[in-house]
């Protein structure tokens, strides 16, 4: 048995097939949300008269709280098992839409104030940050419990797809629905969040007890086995939540559209971005099987074109072209960043780790918030320039970086 292989990685063949479909479809409706929030939250703002720093700041708390949380959660599922830490994460989900849902429709209705509305969407956000954090990370501990290090970036890109199907439905849904109520999208999100949990509750299979962790050494965030794969997930998470926060304002303000024709331009670049990196993870990694190393230096190299591109946009068919290229780079680097650093560790590791790597992700999604945000409001080109040259950091990293070389060789 190698390092990395579970004891049990093949002890439940018989329903893996189902409990995987099942694991996956519970994502989709996350990715479905997200997807949702980043393309509504930008006209949102402009009715409700948020200012844009605010939107950023919507997504602060979750973000800080996903750093903390989810460490602590893929620990908790290495001990309490994996399936309860899901069902809790997806369940917060669907309860953190309800209470988002709520402060926007008051504000709406004239019964809260913007900025009363725009700290209960915070609080709402910040919910799913202390207890959602939990469902990603020990869905990906609950997969590499199931699979030996050979096949484990197929499973692993497999959890990532099913986040991208909803990053996919999530614009279309919104097209469908908004002309109901802009918020119609995000009632659908609910019901699906709750209808997952119940199937979760009732269907994923998790016959074996937990094992006791205690004797364990407790996994830190500079672990030299997980270095590096904090490090490229610090950076690609960065550079995802940057674009994803500004473009819908970098369309309105780059391109003069008004609000109502970008919100369908956001719509469609959103959806392009989620396609082309389901299409890379779906068709590309299974059909060349590469390594979680060659992964992400492609991925590195992709995400990196994406930015020029985007400086120089001058029409919504170039910053669809951008955001392909942004999509096809994530959907090689995200997986390949999880099953390197899954088999950089031991067995009863995988939830820590998988919880590490994910919450140091997280930090993009804070210094987006809190940093690069209101830098877009001085100069709008900014995060791109400051994106092409993270991204071209990382790509020297992973070229030469001997622990990546090393994980990926046991």
């Amino acid at each position: 048995m190698t390092q990395t292989q579970s004891p049990s990685a093949t002890a439940d063949q018989p329903d893996r097939r189902g409990a995987f479909r099942l694991l996956c479809a519970s994502l989709v409706c996350v990715g479905l949300g997200q997807s949702l929030l980043f393309s509504l939250l930008p006209p949102l703002a402009r009715i409700m008269e948020m200012p844009e720093w605010t939107v950023g700041a919507v997504f602060a708390l979750s973000g800080a709280l996903w750093v903390v949380m989810s460490p602590f959660w893929g620990r908790k599922s290495d001990r309490w098992g994996r399936k309860r830490v899901i069902l809790m994460g997806v369940t917060t989900y669907g309860v953190s839409t309800v209470l988002f849902i709520a402060a926007v429709e008051a504000n709406l209705a004239g019964l809260l104030s913007v900025w009363a509305a725009v700290l209960l969407m915070m609080l709402a956000r910040g919910l799913f940050g202390l207890v959602g954090s939990g469902s990603f990370p020990a869905a990906q501990a609950y997969i590499a419990d199931r699979t030996t290090p050979a096949e484990r970036t197929r499973h692993i890109t497999g959890i990532h797809s099913a986040f991208m199907i909803g990053l996919v439905l999530g614009p279309a849904l919104g097209g469908l629905l908004v002309g109901i109520s802009i918020l119609a999208p995000l009632y659908v999100v609910a019901v699906v969040a709750f209808a997952s949990a119940i199937a979760l509750a009732l269907f994923l299979p998790e016959r074996r007890p937990p094992q006791d962790r205690a004797v364990m050494p407790r996994l830190k965030l500079s672990d030299p086995r997980l270095v590096p794969f904090v490090i490229a997930s610090m950076a690609m998470s960065t550079c995802h939540a940057s674009t994803m926060q500004t473009i819908g304002f970098y369309m309105i303000d780059t391109l003069d559209l008004d609000p109502a024709t970008a919100a369908f331009h956001i719509g469609i670049s959103l959806t392009a971005m989620a396609l082309a990196t389901l299409f890379v993870q779906l068709v590309g990694i299974r059909l060349l099987d590469p390594s979680p190393r060659q992964l992400m230096r492609w991925g590195t190299g992709v995400a990196l074109m994406a930015f020029p591109v985007l400086l120089t946009t001058q029409s919504e068919v170039q910053t669809l072209g951008g955001m392909v290229l942004l999509g096809a780079g994530l959907g090689m680097l995200r997986p390949s960043i999880g099953t390197a650093a899954s088999l950089a560790v031991k067995p009863g590791e995988q939830g820590a780790a998988a919880g590490l790597v994910m919450g140091a992700g997280s930090t993009g999604h804070v210094i987006s918030s809190l940093a690069i945000m209101p830098f877009y409001q001085f100069f709008h080109a900014g995060p791109y320039i400051l994106n092409a040259m993270l991204m071209a950091g990382l790509l020297i990293y992973t070229l030469t970086n001997r622990r990546i070389r090393a994980a990926v060789a046991r």
